[in-house]
């Protein structure tokens, strides 16, 4: 079985929770994910943000269970942030990383 190449742009709590919806009704054999996340860290609790700076630390607010992405082949490009996609080639054109569905 070939697995489909999923390209995924954002990594915020959308993102995220398709990914684990996804994950959860078709198990991780199906895809090779690449998450393309601009921001400096993976997905974390934007709503309570606020908070961060009395009450909470950074991987408090994290949205991801430790070894989640690593338990199911999730790479996340930290730091990159996906400028233009390609639909014909099927990569984005800043550093060609090829993909199957967007």
């Amino acid at each position: 079985m070939s697995r489909v190449k999923l390209a995924i742009i954002g990594n915020g709590m959308v993102g995220h929770r398709f990914i684990e919806d996804l994950l959860d009704k078709a198990g991780p054999d199906h895809f090779d994910i690449t998450v393309f996340c601009e921001e400096p860290r993976i997905a974390y609790d934007r709503v309570h943000l606020s908070s961060y700076f009395s009450h909470h630390t950074a991987e408090e607010l994290s949205l991801v269970r430790e070894g989640f992405y690593q338990k199911h082949n999730v790479n996340v490009l930290v730091g990159e942030r996906a400028i233009t996609i390609n639909p014909r080639r099927k990569g984005d054109s800043l550093q060609y990383r090829p993909h199957g569905v967007l």
